[in-house]
């Protein structure tokens, strides 16, 4: 269907009818081309169809409308939208979405450098307290605490003995 043959003879059928040369032609093609004759006979059919139809009242002032239309498109086309105020609303919107951006990262800014200057003050005040308290062992609890923890490491409770046991109760 993408012959420029095939096509040529299409658009020569949608202007006027074919001459018996161009009928020739288009027989041959179609006898070398047999999966477009179902197209061709459907358009065939569609421009006698569409040859059948009256023709459409045209106004006397059609072309002065048409080229009123021309030239009304081509000063729209041509000046800028509205004087250039929604340029200026644009660049309003803009500033005003860039000024909102920067206030909510200053202020996002501001509450994470309240955040971290809290939890310093949390951790000064509990060292603080911990320093204040004189109960607790000094380092050298800690020389031994290999000793003391295998003291510790003894026989672990029999777990099925300890069942039994809470059975009875």
């Amino acid at each position: 269907m993408n012959d420029p043959f095939y096509h040529k003879l299409r658009e020569a059928s949608w202007r006027r009818k074919l001459t018996p040369a161009e009928q020739a032609e288009l027989r041959a093609w179609l006898a070398a081309h047999p999966e477009a004759r179902a197209d061709w006979e459907a358009e065939a059919g569609l421009n006698q169809l569409l040859g059948g139809l009256p023709e459409a009242p045209v106004p006397s002032n059609f072309t002065a409308r048409v080229l009123q239309a021309a030239i009304r498109e081509s000063t729209v086309a041509a000046r800028p939208p509205s004087g250039g105020r929604w340029v200026w609303r644009s660049v309003w919107a803009r500033a005003a979405m860039a000024g909102m951006v920067v206030i909510a990262g200053l202020f996002a800014y501001r509450e994470t450098y309240a955040d971290r200057q809290m939890k310093l003050a949390q951790k000064a005040r509990s060292v603080a307290a911990v320093s204040e308290v004189s109960s607790l062992p000094g380092p050298d609890a800690l020389l031994n605490f290999e000793a003391v923890r295998q003291l510790n490491s003894g026989p672990s409770a029999d777990g099925g003995l300890l069942t039994i046991f809470s059975n009875l109760q």
